[in-house]
């Protein structure tokens, strides 16, 4: 019996074909064997699933190979082409999302403080380093940098008055016998 993925290329007549049986089973391993040389130089032409392939990477954008582990060398080529790209809001959010572990990072583009900001869940782990200093090497000189605001999904209501004790020290040149530590204090009902 011929297996399913060979019959969707053969013509019906070589179904019950004995002689195509033979050959194809024979042929089955060494094509699975071909098909996974492929599919990891496929992976090798992509720098964030390289594995030997990241030399060649590493000379393109470097011109030498990085002395660092996989994940470090990979974030350095992203780097490079993300500074070859310019600094565009498409670039921007994808800085953003890569440096996210949870991809839930919205980049905005703050105009009158001239900022990138970057908003995440303050529960996901977001690579501040990374998202930092690849924004600061494509960055013109207009923009002011990079702003971080982790957010959180809890609301706080206060259902209560709520008082702040204030309270002012003396200083240490300030003191005399008898005297209490508390300068000033006071409460304030918010």
């Amino acid at each position: 019996m011929i297996l399913e993925k060979y019959r969707k290329m053969l013509p019906t007549y070589w179904y019950e074909n004995r002689v195509a049986e033979y050959h194809l089973e024979g042929a089955a391993t060494p094509v699975d064997h071909y098909a996974e040389k492929r599919d990891e130089l496929r992976q090798q032409l992509f720098p964030l699933s390289a594995t030997w392939g990241l030399d060649y990477w590493d000379w393109i954008y470097f011109g030498k190979k990085q002395s660092s582990s996989l994940t470090q060398r990979r974030k350095n080529i992203q780097q490079q082409h993300w500074a070859y790209l310019g600094f565009a809001p498409e670039v921007l959010r994808a800085i953003g999302i890569a440096s996210s572990a949870g991809k839930k990072v919205e980049m905005i583009e703050d105009f009158p403080n001239k900022l990138i900001r970057y908003v995440y869940p303050i529960e996901d782990q977001f690579d501040i380093r990374h998202a930092v200093s690849s924004v600061e090497k494509i960055r013109p000189v207009h923009c002011n940098g990079v702003g971080l605001e982790p957010t959180t999904s809890t609301v706080m209501e206060l259902m209560s008055k709520v008082v702040v004790g204030l309270k002012r020290y003396h200083m240490v040149k300030e003191f005399r016998v008898g005297m209490t530590p508390i300068k000033q204090s006071k409460e304030v009902v918010i």
